[in-house]
């Protein structure tokens, strides 16, 4: 593997990815006004309560700090779209995180999919070479454990109850400026 430095990375070059989990990742407490078949028409205080704040702060240094590319993984995909993903991060405060999304924004999971397979599935159609990190929680990213992506340093997994927060940044930050090989 090689590690890019920073004075390299240029608006040219291939944005690093970030493959994320909502649900105990960015997400620990779904509130009772949390309706998902209705995610698009949430009110802003919902949206805020909704985003744990530890993690959209760690996500919001990461996207401050270089250009970023997101790709949501959640199930959450099941009953939303895009402008929704869009709304609720803008309005929990989140602005960098909703222009953040990839063209590709997507990694639908199928209904015996597992996260592995649908992060190779995006990978194999949509990858450049950029690097990347997939951020999970464990039990949802089990599959992901022993992968070819973890052995390479790329896989986050985040404990149930407690989600991303800045003590994750360093291990991200080496995933995303290590190129893949």
């Amino acid at each position: 593997m090689t590690v890019v430095p920073e004075e390299l990375h240029t608006a040219e070059s291939p944005c690093p990815i970030i493959f994320l989990d909502m649900d105990d990742v960015v997400v620990l407490d779904r509130r009772a006004a949390f309706d998902k078949h209705h995610v698009h028409e949430l009110a802003p205080d919902v949206c805020q309560q909704l985003i744990h704040p530890p993690a959209g702060q760690a996500l919001t240094e990461l996207l401050d700090e270089r250009p970023i590319k997101v790709v949501v993984t959640s199930n959450w995909l099941r009953f939303t779209s895009r402008a929704a993903f869009e709304r609720l991060l803008r309005l929990a405060g989140y602005e960098q995180a909703s222009l953040s999304l990839h063209d590709a924004w997507s990694a639908p999971r199928g209904p015996a999919a597992t996260r592995l397979e649908v992060i190779d599935d995006w990978l194999a159609e949509h990858h450049r070479g950029e690097p990347y990190c997939a951020i999970d929680d464990q039990a949802s990213g089990a599959s992901l454990v022993g992968s070819t992506h973890d052995k390479a340093g790329r896989i986050l997994l985040c404990s149930v109850g407690v989600g991303l927060h800045r003590g994750h940044l360093p291990f991200i930050r080496k995933a995303l400026t290590t190129v893949p090989t």
